[in-house]
């Protein structure tokens, strides 16, 4: 076989995928299979049976790999570190209690930590984030214990009432385990300068668990997170708070000065041009992504090209494409050229942060110049099958991660296609008088190389695409055939820009006119790339935004691919037949035959309350496949993370939607419309709902010119408006006509919507308070089935006793976070909503909770798996 090494890693990787999904394997019987495993293997080779020789060791590595994934998600998801937040959080709770305080539902605990930093310090909109590797947390554990029914004080408490007693105890534990820590505050920045990678610092911080939304088709983030070796996040509230307790090792900290001497270089000289085009190098040169703008991100992202400042590796390979080439100037290709390059190599990815994609692209090079060095002559195949199965043998969780999927699949690709196509249309097609010509003719044969050149750059980058397709649909959500023609441009410039970039380190220190000129370059390549991503502006029939395929289509796709393939070497008819199921799977993956059904709808109304954590946003189907989208949730303005297009934008593409009807946004607050931004940009709705205006409120107005730019009529809608779609009658309860101009936004001006069909009621409160609903719960008519999104997140300012009388809900939904520190929901307010029989549904517990009716029925079904039928 000339791909040898395909044998272990394919089943390296498969196992390790594998032991993701199953993490319960038994550990006697797995042994006892790899013992039979390898007497077959030494049976079989002695015997020359090589066929049964290959499937033995395919299988004992499957089953290596299952074994190694399983393990490292155990750890990975329960580090000593968690379980030790744990204890505390519980701890803290149970005082809490005693003290008649309420936390957030999500477990918190103030601890001090030590450990060692992961990485250098990153400047964020919110403050500077550190990724640390703690050994150590010092928490306090009290004790709990009981009061009679005369308090400390000597008056009457109440019986049995629970509180702290007794000195605390300090639980002083070495633990385990990976940490991210906002650092807030104006000392963060200025001091962020001491915070490099390796060196060991001592904080307070107050921890708890990642975010988290439980909805359809939106990615676990913690799970993500946990994969990447951190189990926890937490806020620190000054930068005179992190005591840098030691430094790192000479050579840590050699290169931690080298980088932030590179930055300023690189400020300075590229900054000087442009700052957008200082921090895209500076990206690209030394991994830092802290100034990237977001905007540039996500227009890179949609043109297929962001891989190019993303440390994709791709800076590594540049690297070795210089060092060869100055090598082979030189006349200097031996062994100590190579063990040189290695040593290069090592140095250069350790300067830039030790990355995943940078290892990954390091290791490929290593093996490279590796096996030259010893005059080890393999198919590239091998050496890339080589790096998987390290790679995975020593994290088995990479087979999680897109970029590892991204990185591997796209050099396979290219391996494979490239040779074919330019040896098919190479100098073995080419008569002898035509090679007798462009010997002749020098300007012919320059012109034969470069045709070749492009030959070869067009199938590699279609190669790529064509494996990573599905791919980026299940990872991303977003299918990008710009990257096919814009990889021509973005790949060179993105050279120009490294290798200027590169040139303006060294420079800055013997010549400032000479780094400001290679700045100057390095502003050229940057700037072309950013521009080169315009084309997506005029072409946005090549970006496709998709739910994430099933898994069957997937399977299909790549067994039909690899059928093409073979058939492009044997047989026509297995050529024809891989390629015609190719097709049909990615029509698939980009038509969505669930799109085509959810446009007619299904005669059921369904209205789907999203958890977008402290927020509102519910999506409504109608019987016919209108649709309704009643707020986007939103995040702080400090906070980089798109709720819209993370999380709600998910779940409208899971339902089978690649564009809105209506939007209503009931009122200005950023938990409200936060994320309303991507959802105008990607679903262009026909028509926006306002309730009363605010003039001089940015966010609305921004968003106005937005909606409008996209065609979308722009509406203000007040109490008494109603529309009709599909049977439903869609009626404005509030509010109402305002008779002066707002300063502000005002909870108490929000829109209140009422779905009615048939026996059926579904109220959108928004966020109003007693006041209007005093008014409002008389005014509503009664209805034998009724839904209530319980205002204002379950605050005491709404949900009054008269108000939820009135209504008297079957169901009652609250949208909460499960970590906000305002108490939301308040307890007496979901007990109101007992007392009249409503069953209650919380985002922040159930997640997702989904009504379907027929009009005279209601079912009630949620993310977590609850469900409630009502007739």
């Amino acid at each position: 076989m000339r791909v040898v090494a395909a044998i272990p890693a394919v089943g390296l990787l498969a196992g390790a995928a594998v032991g993701l999904l199953v993490s319960d394997l038994s550990r006697g019987g797995s042994y006892f299979f790899l013992i039979v495993c390898a007497a077959l293997a030494w049976w079989a080779w002695r015997s020359a049976r090589s066929r049964l020789l290959a499937a033995v060791v395919a299988a004992a590595f499957f089953l290596g790999g299952a074994l190694l994934a399983a393990d490292a998600w155990q750890r990975a998801w329960r580090p000593s570190l968690r379980v030790a937040f744990e204890t505390l959080a519980r701890d803290e709770r149970a005082r809490a209690a005693a003290e008649g305080r309420r936390l957030p539902e999500d477990d918190e605990a103030f601890a001090t930590i030590e450990g060692v930093l992961r990485a250098d310090a990153a400047p964020t909109e919110s403050g500077v984030s550190l990724s640390i590797a703690v050994d150590r947390l010092d928490g306090q554990v009290g004790q709990v214990g009981q009061v009679g029914r005369d308090g400390p004080d000597g008056r009457e408490g109440r019986e049995g009432r629970d509180r702290t007693v007794g000195p605390a105890t300090l639980l002083g534990s070495p633990v385990s385990g990976g940490i991210i820590v906002t650092v807030v505050g104006r000392l963060a920045a200025e001091r962020s300068g001491a915070w490099r990678t390796g060196r060991r610092v001592r904080l307070p911080v107050q921890l708890r668990r990642p975010s988290r939304y439980l909805d359809p088709g939106v990615p676990d983030h913690e799970r993500a997170l946990a994969r990447r070796g951190t189990a926890l996040v937490g806020t620190v509230k000054s930068g005179a708070l992190v005591e840098v307790l030691a430094r790192a090792a000479a050579f840590d900290e050699a290169m931690g000065a080298a980088r932030a001497f590179a930055r300023r270089a690189i400020r300075d000289a590229v900054g000087r041009w442009s700052a957008q085009s200082g921090a895209i190098v500076a990206a690209i040169v030394i991994g830092d992504r802290a100034g990237l703008d977001e905007g540039v991100q996500r227009r890179l992202q949609e043109a297929g090209t962001y891989h190019v400042i993303a440390i994709s590796g791709g800076n590594i390979a540049i690297l070795a494409g210089l060092l060869l080439g100055a090598f082979r100037l030189a006349g200097w290709l031996g062994r100590t050229a190579m063990i040189s390059s290695i040593v290069a190599l090592l140095a250069y990815a350790r300067f830039v942060g030790d990355g995943a994609s940078v290892d990954r692209a390091t290791l490929m090079a290593v093996a490279y110049f590796g096996a030259r060095a010893v005059d080890h002559r393999s198919r590239p195949l091998n050496t890339l099958a080589l790096v998987a199965a390290i790679l995975v043998a020593t994290d088995p969780l990479a087979v999680t991660d897109a970029a590892f999927l991204l990185t591997f699949g796209a050099t396979l690709a290219i391996l494979v296609v490239v040779p074919a196509v330019t040896t098919t249309g190479g100098e073995h097609a080419q008569s002898a008088e035509t090679r007798n010509d462009l010997a002749a003719s020098p300007v012919s044969a320059s012109i034969v190389v470069i045709g070749r050149l492009l030959l070869a750059m067009f199938a590699a980058s279609a190669a790529a695409e064509a494996v990573l397709f599905p791919v980026g649909a299940l990872a991303f959500s977003r299918v990008t055939f710009a990257g096919l023609g814009l990889n021509f441009l973005a790949i060179p410039l993105m050279g120009v820009a490294q290798i200027a970039g590169m040139a303006v380190v060294p420079l800055a220190m013997v010549s400032r006119p000479g780094a400001a000129i290679a700045g100057a370059i390095a502003h050229l390549g940057a700037a072309g790339l950013v521009r080169s991503a315009d084309l997506v502006r005029f072409a946005p029939a090549l970006i496709c935004r998709l739910a994430p395929p099933p898994a069957i289509v997937v399977f299909v796709y790549y067994g039909a691919l690899t059928l093409s393939w073979i058939g492009w070497r044997r047989s026509r008819p297995i050529r024809r037949a891989g390629v015609a199921l190719t097709v049909a799977a990615a029509l698939w993956i980009l038509v969505d035959p669930r799109r085509l059904v959810a446009a007619r709808g299904d005669g059921l109304l369904h209205v789907t309350f999203i958890d977008v954590g402290q927020g509102d946003s519910s999506f409504v189907v109608f019987p016919r496949g209108s649709t309704l989208l009643v707020d986007a949730g939103g995040l702080s303005a400090a906070s980089a993370f798109d709720i819209g297009d993370r999380v709600v934008a998910p779940v409208v593409r899971g339902a089978g939607f690649r564009r809105l009807d209506h939007v209503a946004l009931t009122h200005g607050d950023p938990d409200h419309i936060g994320g309303a931004g991507a959802i105008l940009r990607e679903f262009r709705p026909r028509e926006v709902w306002e309730g009363i205006p605010v003039p001089r409120f940015e966010p609305l107005m921004a968003l106005r010119l937005a909606a409008q730019e996209r065609g979308a009529r722009w509406a203000n809608v007040y109490a008494g408006d109603r529309a009709r779609m599909d049977e439903v009658d869609v009626i404005a309860r509030h509010p109402a006509v305002a008779d002066w101009e707002r300063q502000k936004v005002r909870n108490d001006d929000s829109i209140v919507l009422e779905l009615r069909w048939r026996d059926v009621s579904v109220l959108l409160t928004g966020d109003i308070g007693r006041a209007v609903e005093r008014r409002l719960g008389p005014a509503i008519p009664p209805a034998r089935l009724r839904v209530v999104k319980i205002p204002h997140h379950g605050s005491l300012t709404s949900s009054t006793r008269e108000f939820v009388n009135a209504l008297r809900p079957q169901v009652a939904v609250v949208s909460a976070g499960g970590s906000n520190h305002f108490g939301h929901p308040v307890p007496e307010v979901l007990d109101r909503y007992r007392e009249v029989g409503a069953e209650v549904f919380r985002t922040d517990q159930d997640g997702a909770v989904t009504v379907d009716s027929d009009g005279y029925s209601l079912a009630v079904h949620t993310f977590s798996g609850r469900r409630l039928a009502i007739h």
